[in-house]
């Protein structure tokens, strides 16, 4: 690998926070490694070797670091199983392994790299190396469940490979990677999210790509990066909405993506990723006992980023994380920017024909609208529609700075069975309707249909955004729920019975963080047949649970008949 000049500041600035990551679990949590999982137990590891062989670092060969580091593999050598593998919620798993290994080789290259590395190190890195040896038959031969995961395991092996080597790795390598990479056609992975983007595909590329001379595969990163460039939001988050794992529920932060660019910028000479990078860095760093492992070891990472163009100083979010409008075709996702404000719709739900379940795009949440501070984190609609669920947009239609997101539900009632279905005893086959599930041969049946067609077209540009709201066929009540990030001051509504829950019965209500403000409406008459409550739906409710957002809520209650127009429009107060 080529060399770079190296980022002093940078490296000065990382090798004092790892500093005070490892004092602080010194201090406070050392005691708790006998209860510790096996990742966070080798991360705790890692960060002690990283501390420990660091020049200028205040724990810099400091021997008494050598029981913290013995009672981090005491626990790692008690977790790893007779397969070899480490046990956690999936049990004798590969790529959980791969987690844990991945951080293992870290360790071991990071002693390796020492000139006269004394016996402590040599004894940690001798029993690192027994680990590594116990693991390697099955992850070979272990498989994964998650599309993220043959990735992780792949760069395991990889470094494994280089410590280790077996022609059997390779080759196992080599089979994963024969599957292709799930990279969508706009440059997200098919699981469309962010924590996995950072925390496993890309890093895992980068490491299979140095580790098995594969350059091909830095591309795939190349064009995820370039992909999330518009969706980081000035408040150091990165868009989710429509993630397909347990992102898509949070408002993720963004430090995890700053190695990512940073590496690129450095490498390609890339000034939008060295602009993301430099904004990136001034988040609080992430899990920086690690990143300055990993600086330690690519010099593409520890090295001087391209310079950021002078106007871009001062500014909240750099022109590269900030183009006009962006698209994720893919994803049906859409966010356009005007007058200081940021509107972000979201149409690609998945179909949820298995129901709700992890794996699947399932927010509902269709808007956003920020302006400035103040932000409107979701906006969401409910229907009264046989317990459905809120509306979730398949089908999603661009037409300039507007989007037509569409849902259709059907919900039946079934007539008596057909006398040639009827059975003396009355035990009918047990199905799944679409709602629910009886003993009652569904599919024998002649259906009522009911209908319900919700079309939300969201018109952006001019610092707001203009959603018109139309239905067709049943009529029954809905909610549109306004969500409002907490520390603002709300004027317009009226109290709606549940904490920090409003009502807006009429015209514009205004939603104010210092300065900032978006105004929102028209309200509609308050109506006791037409709550203004949110419901997550029978999916959520016959279990007890809910996907309700977090934040201050204003409701809009109305009827299913003809069509709706809702303004959300950003300002400023003068000073």
């Amino acid at each position: 690998m080529q060399t770079a000049t190296a980022d002093t500041a940078f490296l000065e600035r990382v090798a004092k926070a790892a500093d005070g990551h490892v004092a602080a679990f010194l201090a406070t949590h050392d005691g708790d490694v006998p209860a510790l999982a096996h990742r966070p137990a080798m991360a705790r590891l890692l960060a002690l070797v990283t501390a420990f062989t660091q020049p200028g670092s205040g724990f810099y060969r400091q021997e008494q670091l050598g029981e913290a580091m013995a009672r981090c593999l005491d626990r790692l050598e008690i977790l790893q199983g007779s397969t070899g593998l480490f046990d956690g919620t999936n049990l004798c798993s590969p790529p959980d392994s791969a987690f844990t290994l991945n951080d293992v080789c870290l360790a071991m290259r990071l002693i390796r790299a020492v000139d006269a590395p004394g016996p402590l190190l040599a004894g940690v890195d001798a029993r690192l190396a027994g680990i590594v040896a116990r693991s390697v038959d099955a992850m070979v031969a272990g498989g994964v469940h998650t599309p993220n995961h043959r990735w992780e395991l792949c760069a395991a092996l990889a470094q494994i490979s280089t410590i280790q080597p077996r022609q059997d790795i390779d080759e196992r390598i080599g089979q994963w990677l024969a599957e292709g990479i799930d990279q969508l056609p706009d440059g997200m992975y098919s699981e469309r999210s962010p924590l996995y983007a950072t925390a496993v595909t890309n890093p895992s590329l980068l490491t299979i790509a140095d580790s098995t001379d594969r350059p091909g595969l830095l591309d795939h990163v190349r064009r995820n990066l370039t992909a999330f460039l518009p969706w980081f939001n000035a408040d150091g988050t990165v868009e989710s909405v429509f993630s397909r794992r347990q992102d898509q529920w949070m408002a993720f932060g963004a430090a995890p993506f700053l190695h990512l660019y940073r590496r690129l910028a450095a490498q390609d000479g890339r000034a939008d990723f060295a602009a993301a990078a430099a904004w990136l860095a001034t988040l609080p760093l992430h899990e920086p006992a690690k990143l300055l492992a990993l600086t330690r070891l690519d010099p593409w990472l520890a090295g001087a980023l391209p310079a950021v163009p002078p106007s871009d100083a001062g500014l909240s979010q750099p022109p590269a994380l900030t183009p006009a409008e962006a698209a994720l075709d893919s994803c049906g996702a859409y966010r356009f920017r005007s007058a200081g404000t940021v509107a972000t719709v979201f149409g690609g739900c998945d179909p949820l024909v298995p129901g709700v379940g992890s794996g699947l795009a399932t927010n509902p949440t269709f808007l956003r609208f920020a302006n400035g501070a103040a932000v409107l984190s979701g906006v969401r609609l409910s229907r009264s529609f046989f317990d459905l669920g809120p509306f979730r947009s398949q089908h999603t239609a661009r037409r300039g700075r507007s989007l037509v997101l569409r849902e259709e539900l059907e919900a039946n009632f079934y007539q008596p069975l057909p006398a040639d279905k009827l059975r003396a005893d009355g035990i009918y086959a047990l199905e799944h309707e679409g709602r629910f599930s009886a003993g009652m041969e569904f599919g024998a049946r002649t259906a009522d249909v009911h209908r319900l067609l919700t079309e939300a077209t969201v018109h952006c540009g001019d610092g707001q955004a203009v959603l018109d709201i139309g239905f067709e066929g049943t009529r029954t009540a809905f909610a549109l729920e306004l969500t409002f990030q907490p520390g603002g001051v709300l004027d317009g509504v009226e109290p709606a019975g549940a904490p920090e829950t409003f009502q807006l019965v009429s015209g514009m209500g205004t939603y104010r963080m210092g300065r900032d403000v978006i105004e929102f409406g028209a309200g509609l008459p308050a109506d006791p047949d037409a709550p203004a409550v949110y419901n997550p739906g029978e999916s959520y409710r016959y279990l007890g649970g809910t996907n309700a957002a977090d934040g201050i809520k204003v409701y809009i209650a109305g009827w299913t008949s003809g069509s709706h127009r809702f303004t959300f429009r950003g300002h400023t107060l003068p000073e």
